[in-house]
């Protein structure tokens, strides 16, 4: 039984706040809309903003430092290249450093790793065999490590069609299944829109994977040394079959072994200053009159090792660098250095077009 004095006195209090409503309705339509404005609209509108920019500030700061730790497990994973050990225990550490990038954490982890090893490595037995071990580590299937190539090569776009290569390279070469392969395919069909010529850019495509494994094999033979005495291994891992990777054996053989930097600078006694004048070992020029014609001189300054027909070749990652005749010295500056992998000038040689 509900008591007469309780029930006036609730409905004392209904009656109370809908006065008080009534009162502030009343307000509002005594009001006009410049008052409406001043009082309502422009102290919302100046929160937001407040709201908004502070929210901008604290994305910019962490997307800053997600991608400083991303950098930073990049960098790291490609120091420990090789030990796997050490490479295990850097992605263990580095996904509790990132676990509030949530479940892209492992995906974006990868993909930041793949972007800078193929801008820094280049193309080897060793590179293959590292990243072979990196899909297992993330315990990737085939197509799903297909999937992480394809979006990383889309994201980087056509300026960096060279790590596009090599990460088709290394793909091509990792992954084992029919469909692992075939998920491949548009990081090809990519490369190929990269050529003028559609009906020959397959073959191109082709062409340049299988020089990529060539020289691989050409470098993993030089770097083995001069007193091996049969084929250097890792030919199998890099695609070559047994009778291609013989015949490059054996010319590297009969050359001694030396490598593309002893070949350049071999029996090179001369000293040049930077504009390609002998100088002796005090530095003063061999022929003083050359500092007389200076001037008339200076465009054919800083240019690469070789000749060329204005095709520039990165001994590093083999970027390639099509120069306007007379227009080196405005490519090969002292500050010079590679767009893809980032090596000095000096390690660039010319290519002749037969070449």
């Amino acid at each position: 039984m509900i008591h007469m004095p309780k029930l006036i006195h609730f409905n004392k209090k209904i009656q109370a706040v809908e006065a008080k409503k009534a009162g502030k309705l009343d307000f509002v339509k005594d009001m006009s809309m410049t008052d409406i404005t001043i009082a309502f609209i422009i102290p919302s509108i100046a929160t937001f903003a407040a709201a908004r920019w502070g929210f901008n500030r604290f994305a910019d700061k962490f997307n800053e430092s997600s991608d400083e730790i991303l950098d930073n497990y990049a960098t790291e994973m490609i120091y420990h290249d090789g030990d796997f050990e050490e490479m295990k225990m850097c992605t263990s550490d580095y996904k509790k450093k990132l676990v509030f990038l949530g479940p892209s954490k492992k995906e974006t982890m990868l993909k930041r790793y793949l972007e800078i090893y193929a801008k820094k490595k280049v193309v080897s037995p060793q590179s293959i065999s590292s990243l072979s071990y990196v899909f297992t580590l993330y315990k990737l299937s085939e197509e799903k490590a297909a999937q992480i190539l394809v979006s990383l090569c889309k994201k980087l776009g056509a300026e960096r069609i060279s790590s596009a290569g090599k990460l088709l390279f290394f793909g091509s070469h990792i992954l084992k299944s029919p469909e692992g392969k075939a998920a491949l395919t548009p990081i090809k069909d990519m490369i190929k829109d990269t050529y003028k010529d559609e009906e020959t850019a397959d073959a191109f495509v082709e062409a340049s994977q299988k020089a990529m494994g060539e020289a691989a094999y050409r470098h993993a033979v030089q770097a083995a040394g001069k007193s091996q005495d049969k084929l250097t291994i890792g030919w199998e891992v890099l695609g070559l079959d047994k009778e291609t990777a013989t015949a490059i054996f054996e010319q590297e053989k009969g050359e001694g072994f030396v490598t593309d930097r002893e070949t350049m600078y071999k029996g090179q006694t001369t000293k040049y200053d930077k504009k390609g004048r002998a100088i002796d070992a005090e530095g003063e020029l061999v022929n003083p009159e050359e500092a007389e014609a200076d001037d008339d001189e200076d465009d054919s300054e800083g240019g690469p090792a070789g000749t060329s027909d204005g095709v520039y070749e990165c001994g590093n990652c083999g970027y390639t660098l099509f120069v306007a005749k007379g227009r080196d010295f405005k490519f090969f500056g002292d500050d010079f250095k590679c767009p893809e992998c980032g090596a000095p000038k000096d390690e660039f040689v010319g290519r002749n077009i037969e070449e």
